[in-house]
């Protein structure tokens, strides 16, 4: 794994360029000059009638790369700078071996703390397909199935019996819920799932709905299937986790929210607009809330160990990752939208922290971004742009 410090990595981005002004376009550079800027939206809180289909990759397979690795590294750098992001990215079109990481700019401004390769950034909803992976361990463990319904669970769930655990991971279970914030912080599991158990509705209508409420109930499943509940704290996903995803995959930068070591780099997050970066605050309220769904924090390398380890069968079986993406379907499936073209995306935003990975369903291509400053519609097309400029690159 090469960690490599962009330009951006020991000074605030420079004010004299302009970030993006609509989710259709991001701020051209002479260095991306020669990259498409065609967009892409995908917000994951948006509904639909049915499970929506996923965006297609902008990524054309080529027979002879375009691009050497430097030049590729240079244009990416120089992209990052001039759309002023802030965070660490993660790339490499030769899986775990071509690994590169970048870091841009600053973690905390104000104490001149710059932004690392391995330091553990928010993954918001990408924490939902470590939720899935999870769940997924149970099945193949025997001790669930997608068929299950949510009744020998929660069966105060209204139309809980008309729930399973499939529309649970798609998000078809026909469950509503915002993201209220609580008065205080939440201490354990149950109360993270109390409170979502009061503020969630169910409608019996099973279309496409997002909500994190289905995956902090999943949560709360893997707490109840697993037998390791701590009558004293009821801390008991974290410990799953540990057992399950962390340990036997080595992560040495994942943590939940609470957990992360006072001596890390805490990322900060600041937004940047008209030449001025403002900083802003991060809710404990609101991660402690986001139980299986949202609180989850990883570096830009550990996870997308987890995700090259899930999709290459070393998380769950590879028949039970099938089963979890259902069959690789362009739909959103157990946490991660599966795209026609064979890649895979998953898209997070919380607190004005954003993360993206993008890459193909074996590994061997992927990006991981997770920034601290940025602008949402701005990542998805930059995102976009950094794929295709991997798909025409030599390996890195």
């Amino acid at each position: 794994m090469t960690s490599q410090s962009g330009t951006a990595s020991q000074t605030q981005p420079a004010t004299s360029q302009s970030t993006a002004k609509s989710t259709m376009s991001a701020t051209s550079s002479q260095a991306a000059s020669s990259i498409s800027s065609q967009s892409q939206q995908t917000s994951q809180s948006s509904s639909a009638a049915l499970k929506p289909s996923t965006p297609a990759s902008a990524a054309t397979p080529v027979t002879a790369p375009k691009y050497t690795a430097q030049q590729t590294l240079q244009t990416i750098n120089q992209l990052m700078t001039a759309n002023h992001f802030m965070g660490t990215l993660l790339l490499t079109n030769n899986g775990a071996a071509g690994v590169h990481i970048l870091p841009f700019g600053s973690a905390n401004l104000p104490q001149h703390i710059a932004n690392t390769a391995d330091e553990a950034y928010p993954l918001a909803s990408l924490e939902k397909s470590v939720t899935g992976a999870m769940i997924q361990q149970l099945i193949d463990a025997g001790k669930l199935t997608m068929d299950t319904t949510l009744a020998k669970f929660y069966p105060q769930v209204p139309y809980a019996r008309s729930i399973t655990i499939r529309q649970l991971l798609d998000h078809t279970s026909g469950i509503q819920m915002g993201e209220p914030l609580p008065s205080q912080a939440l201490t354990n599991d149950q109360q993270a799932i109390a409170f979502t158990l009061s503020h969630l509705t169910s409608t019996n209508q099973h279309h496409w709905s997002y909500s994190n409420a289905n995956f902090t109930l999943l949560a709360g499943i893997i707490d109840q299937l697993t037998g390791i509940i701590d009558q004293l704290t009821g801390k008991s996903y974290r410990d799953n986790l540990q057992t399950s995803i962390v340990a036997p995959l080595g992560l040495q930068h994942t943590f939940i929210y609470d957990q992360v070591p006072a001596n890390a780099v805490h990322p900060q997050p600041y937004t940047y607009s008209n030449g001025v970066t403002i900083a802003r605050t991060i809710s404990t309220n609101l991660l402690s809330s986001e139980l299986g769904c949202g609180n989850l924090y990883a570096s830009v390398g550990d996870f997308y160990t987890f995700i090259n380890s899930l999709v290459n069968g070393h998380v769950v079986t590879p028949a039970g990752f099938q089963e979890l993406a259902d069959h690789l379907q362009p739909v959103y499936s157990g946490g991660i939208y599966y795209r026609p073209d064979g890649t895979l995306r998953i898209g997070g935003a919380d607190n004005s922290l954003y993360s993206l990975y993008i890459g193909t369903t074996d590994g061997k291509v992927a990006m991981v971004l997770f920034a601290n400053q940025a602008k949402w519609s701005t990542m998805n097309t930059i995102g976009l742009q950094i794929e295709q400029q991997l798909a025409q690159t030599a390996t890195l």
